[in-house]
């Protein structure tokens, strides 16, 4: 069926995210973006709740926040507006922030130049993104899943270090088809890719393939700031989503060269990257561990823990003596990174009731001395 772009965003747009058409792609396929998770600054909780309710209307207050925080604001196309109302909590617990959630059905309700406006203004007041998916709707079937599948189990992929499958069925045959690359989480790369049939998990409403990468870390907020600078131009935001895609990782022939730009594309992907383009990878510096990281972590993700436990020893003497066997043992597991910062730091700390205080190798063998 021949339509116009316009038409086609019609068509299309309910139940994928905010789409648009790739340009030159014959309409026959589609990018956007189909989820927005965004922190802020609790100082802007009425602009950024204004903001909101010209998109998704009027909100209302629940006592269900998610990731700790004790209230949210929630639209009923399940965009909510996370925060603590206490503000010593705030601080405490969210260091001021608040997160705003945008997952893909309420961007389905979302057109293209409202999203662009949304990127633009979260942008400007200073928003932080922590996870954007970026998708491209192939509704030509260039490849399937588990011809992919066939691809990464020889090796033949280059941007991700591990892959995964994903199969369901019934008596009837296939549910689900989708093959994933990289990871979730902290022990991810800040990028993961899934690659399904959206046929199947539409149930027949949308008959393309899927592929969409979940941006996270400090991926995320680098892509984030990228479609912000587009300023409104639909073609720019829509080459540039493609890029994303294409640019997260690429099939190959491998024959033992290293060099990946040598080696020759596998036919199919050559013909996503002419629609999607070279592709643009999304590179974020790596920060290496310091001393003040390792405080910092273990004050923000391990000191609840901690604090459980305590409660469970007889008394402090004998928390304190499981604390150091603790210790002790992971003295036998630090990577070289750890060793380095402990040996180039080694007995350089000293600590007062909320405070740290640095010290000097003499001051720490007087201190020795006096024991």
């Amino acid at each position: 069926m021949d339509v116009s772009s316009k038409e086609a965003k019609q068509i299309f747009v309910n139940g994928t995210g905010t789409v648009l058409p790739v340009p030159f792609s014959h309409l026959a396929s589609f990018v956007g973006v189909h989820w927005l998770r965004i922190s802020f600054s609790t100082k802007k909780l009425a602009e950024v709740a204004e903001f909101l309710s010209h998109i998704w209307g009027d909100s209302k207050q629940d006592g269900f926040g998610l990731w700790s925080y004790d209230t949210r604001l929630v639209w009923s196309s399940g965009v909510s507006l996370n925060y603590d109302e206490d503000h010593e909590r705030s601080n405490r617990v969210h260091c001021g922030q608040m997160t705003l959630d945008c997952p893909g059905s309420s961007l389905d309700e979302v057109t293209v130049p409202d999203l662009q406006l949304m990127i633009e203004f979260f942008e400007a007041i200073g928003g932080k993104c922590t996870r954007i998916d970026i998708f491209f709707d192939d509704y030509k079937r260039v490849v399937k899943p588990i011809e992919v599948y066939e691809v990464a189990k020889r090796g033949d992929y280059s941007g991700f270090k591990t892959y995964s499958r994903r199969e369901r069925g019934d008596r009837n045959g296939v549910t689900h088809d989708e093959i994933a690359f990289g990871r979730r989480g902290s022990f991810g790369s800040g990028a993961y890719l899934r690659f399904y049939d959206k046929y199947m998990e539409s149930d027949g409403e949308f008959d393309c393939c899927r592929w969409e990468v979940e941006f996270t870390q400090g991926k995320a907020d680098a892509v984030f700031n990228k479609l912000a600078q587009t300023c409104g131009n639909i073609d720019a935001f829509a080459t540039l989503c493609g890029s994303l895609v294409a640019g997260c990782i690429t099939f190959v022939h491998r024959n033992g060269d290293k060099n990946i730009s040598r080696l020759e594309r596998y036919d199919w992907w050559e013909i996503i990257v002419s629609i999607l383009g070279d592709g643009i990878s999304v590179r974020v510096e790596r920060k290496k561990d310091s001393l003040t990281g390792k405080i910092e972590w273990v004050k923000r993700n391990v000191s609840p823990s901690l604090a459980c436990l305590r409660k469970v020893f007889i008394n402090d003497k004998a928390f304190f003596r499981w604390l150091f066997d603790v210790c002790h043992e992971g003295e036998s597991r630090m990577n070289p990174f750890s060793e380095q910062i402990a040996h180039d730091n080694e007995h350089t700390l000293n600590y007062q009731w909320g405070k740290f205080i640095e010290i000097g190798e003499d001051v720490y063998d007087k201190a020795v001395s006096q024991l």
